[in-house]
């Protein structure tokens, strides 16, 4: 018997298939997000690119359990899986605001967990549970004129005097430094201590000493406020230690491998976008009597960048999964 070609079953390009990681729980939460991005913030983007977004982003995401999505239910959070915080970063993208995504990522998925790994029961009623329901915002204070990426770098110093310490120093480039109620602020404790000698802290923003001197003007990420902060003789009490002493490094470490996973995981989705985008474009726009799309040298361009970016995916998602 011949097999013809149209006995053959050809395969559906247009399908999507979700990866492994994911269940109909998880895409039932996709499309709840996406319907809530692209209905109430999609909207303002264009206006928060000129100015920031506002602190109700945080309030109205709260009232729908997306600032809480992975985090334990007897803070107020879903008690979700890690990869619920994936979809998350990923739908965040259909704002059209890069710099809403970067503020919401500080507040859930760098400076929430540390306090959560390491905070004592005080700490995290006092900052977690408020931060989950939108009504405390977040920060993370690593950045220093002359220390990014590289954490041993740092020169803030908080030095024990009694049951207080004192703190001194900067940070620059702080998401949500000037809307934020509290930062999780990485010091030197220690000079002589190597990676020992680091310590993180939780200080409040209203704090005599805690100076938040301007907000930096950026090439992009506008909606977002980026602050350069300084510490003069701030004083914090013994309990404003966020984990151990002399093992903040180690603690910063930690959070560093979840954030950039967020990150990554954002930065594909949104390539994915402007991609699907573009090949609308390329559909629409005509030139020599047919759509662009169809012309060849561009079919090649659309194919090594749908590689490029499934490449980047299975990546994230598998990295994820480890």
């Amino acid at each position: 018997m011949t097999t013809t070609a149209a006995d053959v079953t050809k395969p559906d390009f247009q399908g999507h298939r979700k990866h492994f990681i994911f269940t109909d729980e998880h895409q039932q939460l996709r499309e709840s997000i996406r319907r809530f991005v692209i209905k109430e913030l999609q909207p303002h983007s264009e206006e928060w690119e000129q100015q920031t977004f506002p602190n109700w982003v945080f309030q109205r995401m709260g009232e729908l359990g997306f600032l809480g999505l992975d985090k334990p239910e007897e803070y107020g959070g879903q008690g979700g899986d890690y990869y619920s915080s994936l979809v998350l970063s990923e739908e965040i993208v259909h704002a059209h605001c890069g710099g809403l995504a970067m503020g919401l990522a500080v507040h859930t998925d760098m400076a929430m967990p540390p306090i959560l790994a390491f905070g004592t029961e005080d700490q995290k009623q006092e900052w977690v549970v408020p931060a989950i329901k939108g009504e405390k915002i977040l920060c993370l204070g690593i950045t220093e004129p002359d220390a990014g990426s590289d954490v041993a770098g740092i020169k803030t110093r908080a030095v024990k005097d009694g049951n207080e310490y004192v703190i001194n120093g900067s940070k620059t480039f702080i998401t949500n430094g000037h809307r934020a109620d509290v930062i999780v602020l990485v010091t030197k404790t220690d000079s002589d201590a190597g990676y020992d000698g680091f310590t993180l802290f939780l200080v409040p923003m209203d704090l005599p000493g805690v100076i938040r001197e301007k907000k930096l003007e950026k090439l992009g990420m506008h909606a977002s406020d980026t602050a350069l902060l300084a510490f003069q003789d701030v004083r914090v009490p013994d309990t404003a230690v966020l984990g151990q002493v002399g093992k903040g490094f180690y603690h910063i470490m930690w959070e560093l491998q979840g954030e950039r996973m967020i990150g990554a995981a954002g930065c594909v989705a949104g390539a994915q976008h402007v991609f699907d985008r573009t090949l609308e474009y390329a559909k629409e726009r005509t030139a020599f009597g047919r759509s662009i799309g169809h012309f060849q040298v561009i079919r090649h361009k659309f194919a090594e960048m749908a590689t490029k970016i499934e490449t980047a995916r299975q990546m994230v998602y598998t990295t994820a999964w480890r």
